[in-house]
């Protein structure tokens, strides 16, 4: 099951489609909803017409991996801009939906999908761009709620111009340019003054009335907001020509205290308070996650610091023992030692090393051992490594190797066997260190595989697998990683 849904993770990570295909089905519905006649066969119907539109954008989400690595920056950039800006700005001819019979289907509602897909490629850029450690990160994450929202009323009273200046008698031209910044502006007026609302909800009634003196005061507050405001807000509007003459607004009429008035601003702040809550909690489970994660990175470093020492021991015995016997090859074996200790001590503070890497001091290690044993060894290490430079925690199979000489081959009277297999890709790895044994394995009272699971669950959580076989005359873990 965890493997389903490993894949299905990837798949969503890897590929970007179901985001714009999700656009035009939300479209699609949003369409229908505004029909006479809401039909399965008009939904579909949309549904089919807007995905061969925008092709081009669908095809672009599926192959993007493939595009990006063969293009260069450059022109990827201006693939980018013909494919989200120019192509959609060119569909003004919507007649490819007319063998639907759907005659109510206009350009504003093309113009609704494009917009909905280019700020769902927005939002995919962000996504991205948030995952890299640079400069533009940290500029991202001083952005705050508030100019994000500033942001958003600027492009809405664009766009919301925009589309009704095309329907203008003679449409935007030089002379009735200031006028079309006039009404921009304007319109950004009337969204400021509804925003006051959502920011007295957010950072008064909420974080201070609501979180000091509980949910009843909230709501005598929420209504005393909304009763002393809502006329002063109504006259505001009233005073601006867009909303005095035109039907942009309700108090066109000029009836400052009519129920509409003060509806706008209780329905925007009761919509607005869960998503405010919900902000607040996210905050709050970042701080706790963030606190967490430095707890995690503070014990992950005992634990290396753990590993050195109990290597380091078991290394000056295995040179005493040859010392005692005056072994011909001890320079040898200091030598490679010294090898070990340097790889131990200086990557083993290391973030991540290479897996080739890590497999060349386990072969090390285990040829140090076979000269100091004098025994006959049935050694095998099968490799498969689609890529071997994936990075992977320093001294992540030492402990297992370890283990398996210290209460299996060593101890061995008769013939002896160690299998080691390592099968890795961009998604798994999956290690199997499988010796010989004489009786039943005592549980070691060392920190070996003790740290080995912590650091996996501080490392890998809910990603690994760590699964011992104990059996008459062998014992096998298996040790499973996906990335």
């Amino acid at each position: 099951m965890n493997q389903i849904l490993n894949k299905i993770e990837s798949l969503l990570f890897r590929n970007t489609l179901w985001i714009f295909i999700a656009g035009i089905l939300f479209s699609s519905m949003s369409i229908t909803l505004n029909m006479n006649e809401q039909t399965w066969s008009r939904y579909l119907g949309f549904v089919f017409n807007l995905s061969i539109y925008f092709s081009p954008i669908l095809l672009f989400a599926f192959f993007r991996e493939t595009i990006e690595k063969r293009l260069s920056l450059p022109v990827l950039i201006v693939l980018w801009l013909v494919i989200f800006v120019a192509l959609p700005s060119l569909m003004n001819n919507m007649e490819v939906y007319e063998i639907w019979g759907i005659e109510t289907f206009d350009e504003i509602l093309a113009i609704m999908c494009a917009t909905v897909l280019f700020f769902s490629e927005i939002a995919i850029q962000i996504a991205r761009f948030e995952q890299h450690k640079s400069l533009g990160n940290k500029l991202l994450k001083k952005i705050k709620l508030e100019q994000g929202i500033l942001a958003f009323m600027v492009v809405f009273s664009i766009f919301y111009i925009s589309i009704g200046w095309k329907q203008h008698a003679g449409g935007l031209t030089f002379a009735n340019f200031p006028s079309y910044l006039s009404s921009i502006f304007q319109v950004f007026i009337i969204l400021s003054i509804y925003y006051f609302f959502y920011w007295v909800n957010h950072y008064v009634l909420i974080l201070r009335i609501w979180k000091k003196r509980g949910f009843i005061y909230y709501l005598l507050a929420f209504a005393a907001t909304i009763i002393v405001f809502y006329p002063i807000a109504a006259q505001l509007i009233y005073w601006l020509p867009i909303g005095h003459e035109t039907d942009i607004h309700p108090v066109n009429s000029g009836q400052i205290f009519e129920e509409m008035n003060w509806l706008i601003p209780l329905i925007g702040m009761t919509l607005s308070t869960p998503f405010i809550l919900m902000i607040r909690w996210l905050e709050q489970s970042k701080e706790l996650e963030e606190m967490a994660k430095e707890k995690s990175e503070t014990e992950l470093s005992l634990l290396k610091q753990q590993i050195n020492p109990h290597f380091f021991f078991n290394t000056l015995n295995n040179l005493y023992a040859l010392s005692i016997t005056k072994d011909k090859q001890t320079p040898e074996v200091i030598l490679q030692l010294s090898e070990l200790m340097r790889y131990t001590i200086y990557k083993g503070k290391e973030e991540g090393v290479k897996l080739s890497e890590e497999v060349k001091y386990i072969e090390d290690y285990i040829q140090l051992q076979k000269i100091r044993l004098h025994k006959k060894l049935d050694f095998r290490f099968e490799k498969n490594l689609e890529d071997s430079s994936i990075d992977i925690p320093p001294l992540l199979f030492i402990n297992l190797v370890e283990n398996a000489f210290k209460h299996g081959i060593e101890p061995a009277e008769g013939d002896c066997f160690l299998h080691l297999s390592l099968q890795a890709d961009e998604n798994e790895l999956v290690f199997i260190c499988k010796n010989s044994v004489e009786g039943k394995v005592e549980e070691s009272s060392g920190v070996g595989l003790k740290n080995l699971r912590r650091r996996l669950e501080l490392r890998f959580p809910n990603r690994h697998q760590l699964e011992v076989e104990e059996f008459e005359e062998n014992y096998s873990v298996r040790l499973a990683i996906s990335f």
